[in-house]
């Protein structure tokens, strides 16, 4: 069925059909088989003195985020209450495409002039900081840029 036709729900349809219903629960075991490895590694790879706690306590905090992810890689944009048909086309399309181009600029630029003032300065650090740093900047600065075009608009 074509998207316009299709009647659109809150939660919509998987992509290979079915209701909200079937999307929901598929995502659900999704998200219960994802939530339970990292639960399995992190009790493997981690030293924990109460195994089945730590398990428990990691299958319940990562569930909710692991169904949502097998919720959007299953779900029919078409079949969404309120989605735009065409996202790419869309003005915050825009605005993202604008920061996100800008943002990696000022990303090259302050990264290269960082490196390039630490290596003629023989400033050390731990790279962690350093990484930690042009990332959080990069965040900023992309969250500024869309914010400012997304005013400028208005």
């Amino acid at each position: 069925m074509e998207g316009s036709t299709m009647k659109r729900s809150r939660w919509g349809r998987a992509r290979f059909g079915g209701s909200s219903a079937v999307l929901i629960s598929i995502s659900l075991v999704i998200g219960a088989a994802i939530s339970a490895t990292a639960g399995g590694l992190f009790v493997v790879l981690g030293d924990v003195e109460r195994p089945i706690l730590a398990f428990a306590l990691m299958v319940a905090f990562t569930l909710p985020t692991a169904a949502a992810l097998g919720w959007a890689l299953l779900v029919d944009r078409a079949t969404l209450a309120g989605a735009a048909d065409k996202p790419e086309d869309s003005i915050e399309s825009a605005w993202y495409d604008k920061a996100a181009s800008g943002a990696f600029g000022d990303v090259l630029l302050v990264g290269g002039l960082g490196a390039g003032g630490f290596a003629l300065t023989w400033i050390e650090g731990p790279l962690t900081w350093g990484l930690s740093g042009l990332v959080l900047f990069a965040m900023l600065d992309f969250a500024v840029r869309y914010q400012w075009l997304k005013r400028a608009a208005a």
